[in-house]
């Protein structure tokens, strides 16, 4: 029942999202959890639901999503830790909860050498955001303004402590001199709520979770973390160009697929071809390049683990740098 149940809430996230209903395929054996460790609504969920369909036509078994936010996303991590290596459970996740969280959550109790990736699927920068009537222009209007506000800083939204957001917020305040007060959320929706509401000063989001948002005068864009402007977001100019003290202060986000370490190599294989195949499908590449995410190229399984070592050294010595300590 408890599989029943979810499918449907599944199939009605997917009615929203404008795609295909899971009963219009032919498909059998047992359903494929992807977990997402991230709420409802969150730029990962939305990732998640826009793979689903496409996965379970290639697999030719339905793909359950399920959201198990909490703890930097390691409740929904350890649950895919514990799947059995015959039936691997699939997770979607960013740099935060697969290298970040295990760094700054004491009860995360994995490692990232646990997790296993299977596909890499989108890439992309942040974009620092403030609310609308933050009396800053740019970029450098908004440090000389932060600088200036030593008595009561400049508050900062993020995800939870050790998660990228935070780091990117504490990494530009020491890189700039500026002192900013660090708000937690869960999740990157009620970020920006309070953001356009006033309640919060700035904040690091997906360039995928802003969309309409820089163009509506709901909110200021300052920057982007990428090494150069994107199309997508004209306003937002690169932050490493800002400053000759910033000129390494170019960050990026991604999606991916991982299972467990422990899962059989012919069940990773089989994984790694059909969510390859669903990726790379015309709908879902249209559908991420709207949302303001570039698509990753496919990646082999040997090239995914030498790309996800590369990641985990860097984080973990950005993490090291910022003197990240688990809580």
């Amino acid at each position: 029942m408890k599989n029943r149940r979810q499918a449907i809430v599944s199939l009605g996230g997917l009615s929203l999202l404008g795609l295909e209903p899971l009963y219009a395929q032919t498909l059998s054996g047992p359903p494929v959890s992807l977990i997402v460790p991230q709420p409802a609504g969150n730029p990962t969920d939305i990732l998640a639901r826009r793979l689903q369909v496409a996965t379970q036509r290639e697999l030719g078994q339905a793909v359950v999503v399920e959201n198990l936010p909490g703890a930097g996303g390691s409740l929904g991590v350890n649950k895919m830790l514990a799947a059995s290596a015959a039936s691997p459970v699939l997770m979607i996740a960013s740099q935060t909860e697969s290298i970040l969280t295990p760094l700054s959550v004491r009860a995360a109790r994995y490692t990232s050498d646990r997790l296993r990736p299977v596909l890499l699927i989108t890439r992309g920068p942040y974009i620092l955001l403030g609310r609308s009537d933050l009396p800053a222009r740019n970029f450098s209007e908004l440090i000389n303004l932060a600088r200036s506000r030593t008595s009561r800083p400049l508050t900062f939204g993020h995800i939870g402590n050790g998660s990228m957001i935070h780091l990117l917020g504490e990494r530009l305040a020491r890189k700039t001199g500026m002192t900013l007060t660090q708000v937690p959320y869960k999740g990157v929706p009620p970020v920006l709520q309070d953001l356009m509401g006033g309640q919060i000063d700035l904040t690091f989001v997906p360039q995928s979770a802003v969309r309409d948002l820089a163009s509506s005068g709901k909110v200021k864009v300052f920057g982007t973390t990428a090494a150069n402007t994107s199309e997508k977001i004209p306003d937002a100019l690169p932050i490493s160009k800002s400053d000759p003290g910033l000129t390494d202060f170019i960050h990026g986000t991604w999606g991916a697929i991982f299972v467990s370490k422990t899962a059989q190599e012919e069940q990773v294989r089989r994984l790694h071809k059909a969510l390859t195949a669903a990726c790379h499908e015309a709908q879902f590449q249209s559908q991420t390049l709207a949302s303001g995410s570039e698509p990753a190229p496919p990646m082999t399984l040997v090239e995914l683990e030498r790309f996800f070592d590369e990641e985990t050294r860097l984080y973990q010595a950005m993490a090291r740098e910022m003197g990240i300590q688990p809580e």
